[in-house]
């Protein structure tokens, strides 16, 4: 793939958790890059360190040691309001389970992000309808998330994610509740999104067959880079 704007930067990253006497590192020495149109899966077995990695890499914890920078901006620097705009503006996120609210409608779910961001409602309704558009679930959006398929709603979480627009999105097992079909159709709607708006995107899964899509994995065991390979 050509070359394109790093969108993130992690350098010697190195997490420790302290158990009364006793120092646990659950991320050791970890570095990468992730450019803008670039899907990176992380891959490990459970306990590797994978969602530790993920938690530092998106802001949602600090590391003992090293850096992470997204957009040239060195996270430690952030204070809580900071961050918790770069949070909302340039990071998406996709868990296992939808987080759907039920009181609200599909279009309202997606619409959210925006409407929080300080976006007009009308605005961010047509919005949020083109964004179910491009994951085909315009048909759905008037409806409430109890009256979806599990794949529907996890394809109303990718587009809520996505909506407004940020630099990276991170998804942390994304079909790891889903069958397979319903599975490869999230997969095939979260690639199709990162290229098309050009975000970076992080995959955190244990699904190897998840993983083959990306441009690049990452293999985490033991809270280190076990190995990285870069397609293309």
């Amino acid at each position: 793939m050509a070359q394109e704007k790093v969108v993130l930067r992690a350098q010697g990253l190195r997490r420790e958790f302290t158990s009364g006497d006793t120092v646990v590192a659950a991320v050791k020495d970890c570095s990468l890059e992730v450019s803008a149109g670039e899907l990176v899966a992380i891959v490990g077995k459970s306990g590797s360190g994978k969602s530790t990695l993920a938690n530092l890499l998106s802001g949602l914890d600090r590391p003992t040691a090293g850096t992470v920078t997204l957009l040239d901006r060195d996270l430690a620097t952030l204070d809580d309001a900071e961050m918790a705009r770069m949070r909302a503006q340039e990071i998406g996120f996709v868990l296992q389970k939808d987080n759907l609210i039920p009181s609200l409608t599909i279009e309202e779910n997606v619409a959210a992000p925006l409407v929080m961001g300080g976006l007009k409602l009308s605005v961010a309704l047509e919005q949020a309808r083109e964004m179910l558009a491009e994951v085909g679930l315009d048909h759905r959006a008037g409806q409430w998330p109890g009256q979806v398929s599990g794949g529907e709603a996890q394809r109303a979480a990718v587009a809520r994610a996505c909506v407004v627009k940020p630099a990276i999105v991170f998804a942390d097992e994304p079909t790891g509740a889903l069958d397979e079909e319903n599975g490869k159709q999230v997969q095939e709607i979260f690639h199709k999104l990162v290229s098309t708006t050009g975000a970076a995107g992080v995959i955190i899964t244990h699904d190897l067959d998840l993983a083959a899509g990306a441009d690049t994995v990452l293999t985490i065991a033991g809270g280190s880079v076990a190995s990285m390979e870069r397609k293309g």
